[in-house]
C-alpha cells in the first residue's frame, strides 16, 4: 500500500462529518487551533475515556490491571492496524524520547559501528543518538537542503558498519515529509535498521511500516494523534524485534509475571519493552483515540487535512506571504510554514495570538498545523488576520 493516497482513490469529510467532528472538541469554542504540530486537544471522548479508568481505578484497585487488558488489547490491534504493523510487534511507551531510547540502548554496539540522523532532527531523536559516541560509535550526520532530506544525500553516508539510520517522517522545522521508501531501500541495501519518529506524521499522514520498509516507529500521542500527554507506541518489524533487546526491565518484561519468579524470561512480544505498572489512564485515552481514527478513516483524515493545508498555501501566497513549506505534493505534511516579506514574524504571531489563533513559531516562520476539525471560518479568520498585518505594512 503506497503512504501516500491515490487521488483515485481519495474519499472526503463531508459536511454532516465535520460538523459531528467539531462537536467532539471543545476547544473550537475557545479558539482557532492551529497549533498541533506542538501539543494537540483531546476529544470528549478521549477525555471521557480517560475519566472510565480513573473511575475503574477509584473502585477496583484489586483488578485494575485485569479489567483494564481487553482495553489495552484493543488499542494495540488498532495502532498496528493504523500503521501496517502487528498487535504482537506494538509496545505501549511514555513518548517519543522513551521509545527512541528502547532502540538505542537495546542494539548490540560495537566500538566503530555508526548511525545516520539528519542534523536538524528534534532532539528527541537526536540527543539519545549522541550519547552512544561514548560507546565508540560513530554518530553521522546528514545534511538538509533547505530543509529537505532526499535518499540520494543518505546514501554515501551508510555503509557496512551502520547499525541504523534515524529520521522523523515529517521535519518539525520545515514540514518535509521524507521518503521513507527511498530511505529503507538504502538500509536494507546495508543491513541497516530504519528508525522513524512519527510524532509529526502518525495520526494526520497515512503510514505502512511493512509498505514502506520501516523498521521500528515510534509515535507521541499529544500532537497530530490528538491523544493524551505522557503515552504513544513503539512498533517493531520482524528483524528489528530480533535485534533490539529489552535495556530497561521490570516484573512485568516477563513470563507469568504474577508468580514473581524473578526468572528473565522476556515475553514472546513487544511487551517485553513494557517493564512496570502502565500508564492506564493513558492507554484508555490512546485506545478511544484509535477507535475515533479507525471509525472515521485515515484517508478522509489525511485528505481533509492535505486540501486545507494546500488552499493555506494559495491564499497565502495571494496575500503575498512567502511559502517556506512549499514542497512537491509527495513531500507535503500537516505543517505549513509562511513568512511575510515586510513584516517581522514575532508581529505577525503577535497579531495571531491577539485575535486568538494559536499557532508557533518555527525556523523564523510562523508554523501553522490545522487539524481534521479546522474549518473554512477559521481560514477566513486567520487570512483576516494576516491580510490586516500586511495592511498596516504597508500603509
Amino acid at each position: 500500500m503506497n503512504a501516500h493516497v491515490s487521488t483515485r482513490h481519495q474519499t472526503y469529510l463531508n459536511a454532516a462529518e465535520l460538523a459531528f467532528i467539531r462537536s467532539q472538541y471543545p476547544i473550537v469554542k475557545e479558539c482557532i487551533y492551529w497549533n498541533n504540530a506542538a501539543v494537540s486537544p483531546i476529544s470528549i471522548g478521549v477525555r471521557d475515556a480517560i475519566a472510565r479508568q480513573a473511575t475503574l481505578h477509584a473502585t477496583d484497585t484489586s483488578g485494575i490491571m485485569v479489567a483494564s487488558a481487553p482495553t489495552s488489547d484493543k488499542g494495540r490491534s488498532l495502532a498496528a492496524k493504523l500503521v501496517g504493523s502487528t498487535a504482537e510487534r506494538i509496545a505501549y511507551i511514555q513518548n517519543t524520547s522513551h521509545g527512541l531510547s528502547l532502540v538505542a540502548l537495546g542494539i548490540d554496539w560495537k566500538p566503530g559501528d555508526n548511525l545516520v540522523v539528519p542534523e536538524l532532527e528534534f532532539p528527541s531523536n537526536f540527543l539519545i543518538w549522541e550519547t552512544l559516541s561514548q560507546q565508540g560509535v560513530e554518530i553521522r550526520t546528514m545534511k538538509a537542503r533547505n530543509g529537505a532530506l532526499a535518499p540520494d544525500d543518505l546514501r554515501f553516508l551508510v555503509d557496512t558498519r551502520t547499525k541504523l539510520v534515524a529520521v522523523s517522517h515529517v521535519q518539525f522545522y520545515s514540514g518535509f515529509r521524507v521518503d521513507l521508501a527511498g530511505f529503507s531501500q538504502i538500509c536494507a541495501d546495508h543491513d541497516a535498521l530504519l528508525v522513524v519518529d512519527g510524532t509529526q506524521s502518525v495520526g494526520v499522514l497515512s503510514v505502512d511500516m511493512e509498505g514502506e520498509g520501516v523498521d521500528v516507529l515510534v509515535v507521541s500521542a499529544h500532537k497530530w494523534m490528538l491523544g493524551p500527554v505522557g503515552i504513544g507506541f513503539a512498533a517493531f518489524s520482524e528483524r528489528a524485534f530480533e535485534r533490539i533487546k529489552p535495556r530497561i526491565v521490570g516484573w512485568l518484561s516477563v513470563n507469568d509475571a504474577f508468580s514473581f519468579h524473578r526468572v528473565l524470561d522476556f515475553l514472546p512480544d513487544a511487551k517485553r519493552f513494557e517493564p512496570g505498572t502502565e500508564n492506564g489512564a493513558g492507554i484508555f485515552g490512546l485506545a478511544k483515540r484509535l477507535e475515533e481514527i479507525d471509525s472515521i478513516g485515515m484517508e478522509k483524515i489525511e485528505s481533509y487535512v492535505m486540501e486545507l493545508g494546500a488552499r493555506i498555501r494559495r491564499q497565502a501566497k495571494s496575500a503575498g506571504y512567502e511559502i517556506m513549506s512549499d514542497w512537491p505534493e509527495e513531500s507535503q505534511s500537516g505543517i505549513i510554514l509562511l513568512k511575510n516579506p515586510t513584516v517581522a514574524t514575532s508581529v505577525l504571531f503577535a497579531d495571531l495570538d491577539a485575535a486568538d489563533v494559536k499557532c508557533s513559531v518555527r525556523n523564523d516562520a510562523i508554523r501553522f498545523s490545522p487539524h481534521y476539525y479546522s474549518n473554512d471560518d477559521e481560514l477566513a479568520l486567520v487570512f483576516e488576520v494576516l491580510r490586516g498585518a500586511t495592511s498596516r505594512a504597508n500603509a
